[in-house]
């Protein structure tokens, strides 16, 4: 079954599509940005174009395909859709049960025939759309020590988008791309691969998928990010370790994670963020109740790993945590935790710093309706976590900062009477939107944000053009259907919406929603914009650009989200304890361990130390640095020693001149003394010889 409604509803419509089953993916052909499947953003620069090209999958697994126009059936059976990260016009379908697969490189203007028979588990490249690599089951030999679960998988590789294959590495457990994708150095053809080897698991990487380098032996399972390669293990007292390094191949020198509780056993580990260098953990210390994890951060290098949040909620199914970075804004996260007194209560915290310091999250005062929300007790703001629900209840885009939806309740933990709210500061400040839980949409740089309720048959949707301020109602179809989900293409630039769910018959429905016309031009004049101040973060402030809530108009679609990073007058969280000082409290002040000497020369000056270093970026403020100081006139042994030597030399140098001098004036004198005696005797001599004359 397949039919198409134009529907005459004001502003919104141009078309409805009813198909025999729900839907269940919707891919954008020629995006300007894809998010893969590891959670990954790929900007594209071709992907340009106003009307991009629609794809969707339905649980009967038909695939349908629109240009904005006409829509038309693939012929076949379908059990994916893959978008190349490397071209978003590639688009690859891959065939169920031996069914024929497909790729277009125009959109779906034609198709070409792969070979996918046999294969699963497909790795797209993101450099090349050329580049696949995918598995194929082994037929295991008993006495094959490698060849047995989970590494019982041979990996291939194609050349020329999935014609055709090349057999590589055999007793393959997992394998994928390099991500590291900036570096010219590093070949985008280059693999990881974990596999089987003379007994012996090996983590390698591969330029060729044939010669390789080998990372680490023993390895359990892996991770890459741009900044790091995580390594799993399992360790001698029973549970794990994680080992991590330089994500850029050549450069990684494995460092084993250390945690501050080492009496603790580590049972499963999830990498949540590695934001600015530092690595965010969430790790199990129980084998029985892995579903409760603690949460880790290191410093800004990767090292030093220091608990900041306990109790946080964990999926035992895939390791998926409650735990959410609000994208758009720099270190702000949102958590769920369980209550210490009983596991069966949850509460949600927000952080503002990166994580070093957690929060309740401030609710709102008054409901939808305009009441006065009245809770006895702490009441604050929690939200479903991504543990419990099918979808993100937490919803953030990196196009519009600032701007968080989340279904959740007011009270002292969450609780299934749900509804739904929004912040427009950074969670900060919220309002409640309306009762109940919705889907929702943001576009426009968040100048279009759209809801529709999810938990009942629906016709109507809501939307508000003034960052929540004010909200419109709008019927969009005859009949009442399921809400399921609402999309936008990835970049938010487009100005128009997809809403799909099931009719009451059960067949799948999916609107198109255009904003198109509900402005007339295109925001110009540095008198349609605003400045919105972030938290001091880190030591510094970010300042976005965005659209004032009054101003009428449409955001330009090449805008890329203006910013100023500011530096913030420094706090004391600004600081930390100096090597050899250390703070018995988080926030206290900073003491010596030992008595430190400065070393410090006589009668000049030195910057002592008063304990602390500084760890951001701020200026001014509080200023805990080092402190110009006069040396002290001092001396030590040496310099004691010298000074005597040298007093001595001296005070014998005096007294042999005075030796001398004393000899010298000593012997003068008695030559004085001999010529007056001889003078006097001459006096008397000549006076007798006068007297003899006269007598």
């Amino acid at each position: 079954m397949f039919e198409i409604r134009l529907l005459p509803f004001l502003l919104v419509f141009t078309w409805a599509i009813i198909v025999e089953r729900p839907i269940t993916q919707i891919s954008w052909c020629g995006a300007s940005i894809i998010y893969t499947r590891e959670d990954e953003t790929i900007p594209q620069f071709q992907g340009l174009e106003e009307e991009k090209t629609i794809f969707f999958i339905t649980e009967a697994h038909h695939v349908y395909q629109s240009n904005g126009t006409v829509w038309n059936q693939i012929e076949g059976l379908f059990e994916d859709i893959q978008i190349s990260p490397a071209d978003s016009r590639v688009i690859f379908l891959f065939g169920q049960n031996g069914q024929k697969s497909y790729r277009t490189n125009d959109c779906g203007e034609n198709f070409e025939e792969i070979d996918t028979d046999g294969f699963y588990g497909f790795r797209l490249n993101k450099m090349s759309w050329k580049w696949m690599l995918a598995f194929k089951k082994q037929q295991c030999d008993n006495f094959d020590m490698d060849c047995k679960e989970p590494y019982n998988n041979q990996l291939f590789y194609s050349e020329d988008g999935a014609k055709t294959w090349l057999p590589s590495f055999k007793n393959c457990r997992e394998a994928a791309w390099d991500k590291i994708i900036e570096d010219i150095t590093v070949p985008d053809e280059r693999s990881i691969v974990l596999f089987s080897y003379e007994n012996q698991t090996q983590l390698i990487y591969s330029d060729d998928f044939a010669n390789y380098h080998t990372l680490m032996i023993g390895a359990q399972g892996y991770y890459q990010t741009s900044k790091y390669l995580f390594v799993l293990t399992s360790s001698n007292n029973g549970g794990y370790e994680l080992h991590y390094g330089h994500s850029k191949l050549e450069e990684f020198q494995e460092k084993l994670v250390e945690l501050p509780l080492q009496i603790l056993k580590e049972y499963s580990y999830t990498v949540l963020d590695t934001e600015n260098g530092r690595i965010y953990l969430s790790v199990s210390h129980y084998q029985q109740e892995q579903s409760i994890t603690n949460v880790y951060i290191s410093n800004q290098i990767g090292q030093d790993f220091q608990i900041v949040l306990t109790n946080n909620v964990r999926s035992t199914q895939d390791g998926n945590c409650d735990f959410e970075k609000l994208l758009g804004l720099t270190s702000t996260y949102v958590a769920n935790t369980y209550d210490q007194r009983d596991q069966e209560d949850k509460s949600t915290v927000i952080s503002f710093n990166g994580g070093k310091k957690w929060e309740s999250i401030k609710a709102p005062k008054y409901d939808s309706e305009g009441n006065i929300i009245e809770c006895g007790g702490e009441c604050s703001l929690h939200f479903v976590g991504r543990t419990e629900s099918y979808r993100q209840t937490i919803y953030t885009v990196d196009q519009a900062p600032g701007i968080v939806l989340g279904v959740g309740n007011v009270g002292l933990f969450i609780t299934q009477e749900q509804n739904t709210y929004m912040s427009a500061d950074g969670g900060q400040n919220w309002i409640e939107v309306r009762k109940g839980s919705h889907v929702f949409e943001i576009s426009d740089f968040g100048g279009i944000i759209v809801m529709a309720k999810d938990y009942e048959p629906t016709n109507e949707i809501i939307y508000s053009i003034d960052y929540g301020k004010t909200w419109k109602t709008k019927i969009i179809y005859d009949d009442l259907f399921m809400a399921q989900n609402l999309v936008t293409e990835a970049s938010g630039t487009v100005r128009y919406f997809l809403i799909y769910g099931k009719t009451d018959k059960g067949e799948g429905i999916i609107l198109k929603l255009d904003f198109s016309d509900i402005f007339q031009r295109e925001c110009k004049s540095n008198l349609d914009y605003d400045i919105w101040n972030s938290k001091c973060i880190d030591g510094s402030q970010t300042k976005y650009y965005r659209k004032k809530e009054n101003s009428e108009c449409f955001n330009p679609k090449q805008m890329i989200t203006k910013k100023i990073i500011e530096p913030c007058p420094c706090k004391r969280e600004d600081w930390i304890c100096a090597q050899g000082y250390t703070s018995q409290l988080e926030g206290g002040d900073c003491l010596p361990i030992v008595n430190i000497s400065d070393y410090c020369e006589p009668g000049k000056t030195f910057f002592k130390t008063q304990g602390y270093i500084k760890l951001t970026q701020c200026v001014g403020g509080l200023d805990l640095g080092p402190i110009e100081t006069q040396c002290p006139i001092s001396f030590n042994l040496n310099d004691i020693l010298l000074y005597l030597i040298i007093i001595a030399f001296l005070v014998f140098v005096i007294l042999i001149g005075y030796v001398i001098l004393k000899r010298v004036l000593t012997s003068g004198q008695k030559d004085q003394n001999i010529n007056i005696n001889k003078y006097n005797q001459m006096e008397f001599q000549e006076e007798d010889d006068d007297e003899d004359q006269q007598l």
